[in-house]
């Protein structure tokens, strides 16, 4: 996926904001550093940043719901598109929101995705004991904020068709429903969709649940209105002439 957010473009890697680019790079090496030492035999230092949801509770190595994010794709192309899809998302959230909270919305979407999976982990043993890790938990997220909050800005969808933000949103949680239901099992994606209500969660409860409420009260008055205002049609001077001048609007 990439954007084309308004007249924003993308530019040179030197232009990209300070902390996406530091979150590309500290992905990318952290996860090519996973790769090599469990080649050379060393797989304990993957598993010390993959997340399992039993080694947080009641193991207690809590640094693991933020640890994951950083070991993005065990293949090539797994790993060169997480990095491109962080790279283009990450700027431009960042330049919109800028870096506080960009950031905060990376790390929140992303330890509370982790979060949820470790609860589920404590009644599905399934879950507990599987790995999970890479950064489309985060993804999701800021796919839900981009469709909730510039729902008609245009973006590429795996670099190919073109589609509304909301439209995206929801072929995301298409695609996901797709992988559970070609694999079999929900266990290996519960991340990522609980990276999808962490979007959803932190979008509409910014500024608190009032602000929320007062989100969907406005829409449902615009409704309200739109509705209304189907038998309203205006008269041109024209037709008021012919009409005796009456001036009123039907």
């Amino acid at each position: 996926m990439v954007e084309r957010f308004g007249r924003r473009g993308f530019g040179p890697l030197a232009s990209v904001p300070p902390v996406t680019l530091r979150l590309v790079v500290a992905t990318g090496v952290t996860t090519l550093l996973c790769v090599v030492t469990s080649h050379l035999g060393h797989e304990e230092v993957l598993e010390a940043f993959l997340l399992r949801p039993y080694q947080v509770i009641p193991g207690l190595r809590v640094w693991k719901l933020v640890s994951y994010l950083f070991v993005s794709g065990l293949d090539p192309i797994d790993f060169l598109v997480s990095l491109a899809v962080l790279y283009f998302f990450g700027a431009w959230f960042e330049r919109s929101w800028g870096p506080r909270r960009f950031l905060f919305f990376y790390v929140a979407s992303g330890a509370g995705a982790a979060l949820g999976t470790t609860i589920v982990g404590l009644f599905s043993s399934a879950v507990a004991r599987s790995p999970y890790f890479g950064i489309w938990p985060v993804m999701e997220a800021l796919t839900v904020a981009l469709g909730v909050l510039e729902p008609n800005s245009e973006v590429y969808f795996y670099f190919l068709l073109p589609v509304k933000a909301r439209l995206l949103m929801f072929l995301s949680w298409g695609l996901l429903l797709l992988f559970i239901v070609f694999s079999g099992s929900p266990v290996p994606y519960v991340a990522a969709a609980f990276g999808a209500v962490m979007g959803l969660a932190l979008t509409l409860g910014a500024g608190g649940p009032r602000r929320a409420l007062l989100r969907l009260r406005a829409a449902w008055i615009e409704r309200q209105l739109a509705r209304r205002s189907r038998h309203l049609k205006v008269v041109r001077p024209e037709d008021e002439q012919k009409d005796g001048g009456n001036g009123w609007l039907n």
